[in-house]
């Protein structure tokens, strides 16, 4: 069985490449260990109680000292209780060696340290009170980042922006929920020194009001950083080329967006558009218009000179002669086939006059959703339309309605995006919405049920202790925090 008290030591860093790694060393008997491993210059390490500081050392001469002589360390100590743990902690940076690294780790564990577990140090400072839970996944986001979106998001969290902000929504509500407790507590009492002002629905609406609007702000705000962190799910137009595939695109997005004219290959670039639930209710997406691609998709490699918006030029060949048809074609097949690639789903695309039973040289991966659709069936009115195909027009209207539902209604039953700390903070606050919604609803009919006004206001509290992190069992808590790396 762990303690929070247990001496535990991990690298920090990640191995590879760099000027300096970090050992982490926390828990009892830190200063004992520290001591053991390194020799300090000039005042030596932080006493008990006092402000942290960064100690010049060496590699103790009578221990590693010996093997890889006496290299030079900088220990920022904190000596407890005040430090990001809760308890004595020390980060030392030295060389970035793996093997010295993992010497002075196996050093710690030979004096009775131990090797600690994937987000142990995090959960240390959670239990500490030093951060809360929303700060604590954060830094497991920090850590996954792919980008410097997902980054600038994790770090904005990690911040305590949002920890912060339903903090004040749960002291609120605890206020308002002792208040209507004690209006329900009192309500027999008959000495006029005792009772209450009666519950004022007005005052209790008002107050339901401000707390369901900071939720909704925090609501808001988690959707923008989380499409900033990840991208909209994207629906990509794929077919043969010149078959209306364009003017489709255009109709469903409201604009002129991709050009369109009555010969093949007008489309080169990716274009693409972002579509929004209606009212907003729902999610987003992008529509993303590519080049119509036919059995001559070529092999791809660079353009030597820009002949087709979005096309790359090789910045060595700028003078260079301009790439003929064939290669311009290909060059637009790449980019297509890159975009298909990406897509969450596709929407393959067929000219109405054509029944031909050829496959398109683009594959679509087998786990890719995709919405068949028939276009311009303007011009032939007897054009056979299959049982999974939509029939469309961009000309008269036909078919565009049910098209844009069936994309949205695709879109929503995609698996959700985000980290499963976005996810699940996004489901507790939505939680607590609901349970205020359910009690402002009480209010608005006029009713005086100050039970069951009370049970709803406990239910937003719970949901808010759940992301918060307050009302988490053990269990829970190891699984989230064991989703961490070994010294974070």
């Amino acid at each position: 069985m762990w303690s929070a008290h247990d001496l535990i030591v991990a690298p920090a860093t990640v191995p590879g490449g760099g000027a300096r790694a970090i050992v982490r060393i926390a828990g009892d008997g830190l200063d004992r260990l520290l001591a053991t491993l390194f020799t300090p210059e000039r005042s030596g390490f932080a006493a008990a109680d006092t402000r942290p500081r960064v100690v010049s050392a060496r590699l103790a001469a009578a221990g590693l000292g010996r093997e890889w002589g006496e290299i030079e360390v900088a220990i920022l100590h904190w000596p407890g209780p005040a430090g990001p743990t809760g308890g004595p902690l020390a980060e030392v940076q030295l060389p970035a060696s793996p093997p010295l690294v993992e010497a002075v780790v196996a050093e710690a564990c030979r004096r009775g340290a131990r090797l600690a577990r994937g987000g142990e140090f995090t959960l240390r400072g959670f239990l500490a009170g030093r951060l809360d839970l929303v700060q604590a996944e954060a830094v497991l986001a920090v850590v996954d980042a792919q980008s410097p979106a997902e980054l600038a998001v994790a770090l904005d969290r990690m911040a305590g922006g949002a920890g912060k902000a339903l903090g004040r929504v749960r002291d609120d509500l605890l206020d308002l929920l002792a208040d209507i407790e004690a209006t329900i507590d009192f309500a027999d009492e008959t000495a006029p020194d005792t009772v209450p002002t009666p519950l004022a629905h007005g005052p209790v609406g008002e107050r339901l009001r401000v707390a369901r609007a900071a939720l909704a702000a925090e609501l808001s705000r988690l959707g923008t950083r989380a499409a900033a962190a990840h991208d909209l799910p994207r629906v990509v137009f794929m077919g043969r080329p010149n078959i209306g595939k364009s003017s489709l695109f255009n109709v469903l997005v409201g604009r002129d967006a991709a050009l369109v004219a009555d010969e093949q290959g007008t489309t080169r670039d990716w274009i693409e558009c972002r579509l929004e639930p209606p009212g907003g209710a729902g999610p987003a997406c992008v529509l993303v218009d590519v080049a119509g691609v036919d059995g001559a998709g070529g092999g791809g490699k660079p353009l030597a000179a820009r002949t087709a918006p979005g096309v790359a030029m090789e910045p060595a060949a700028r003078d260079a002669e301009p790439a003929t048809p064939a290669a311009i074609d290909a060059a637009a097949a790449d980019i297509a086939r890159r975009e298909i690639a990406r897509a969450d789903l596709v929407v393959v695309c067929r000219d109405a006059a054509d029944a031909s039973a050829v496959p398109l040289p683009i594959c679509i991966a087998t786990d890719t959703r995709r919405i068949d659709v028939v276009t311009r069936c303007d011009r032939d009115a007897g054009a056979a339309i299959k049982a999974d195909e939509q029939a469309t027009s961009a000309v008269t209207g036909r078919g565009i309605d049910e098209l844009r539902d069936a994309i949205r209604a695709a879109v929503a039953a995609l698996p959700p995006r985000g980290s499963p700390a976005t996810l699940r903070l996004a489901a507790g606050l939505e939680a607590a919405a609901a349970a205020l919604a359910a009690a402002a609803a009480i209010l608005e009919h006029g009713q005086a049920d100050e039970p069951l006004l009370a049970a709803h206001v406990r239910q937003a509290l719970d949901a808010l202790d759940e992301v918060t992190g307050r009302s988490m069992g053990a269990d829970l808590l190891d699984r989230i925090f064991a989703r961490h790396c070994i010294g974070k």
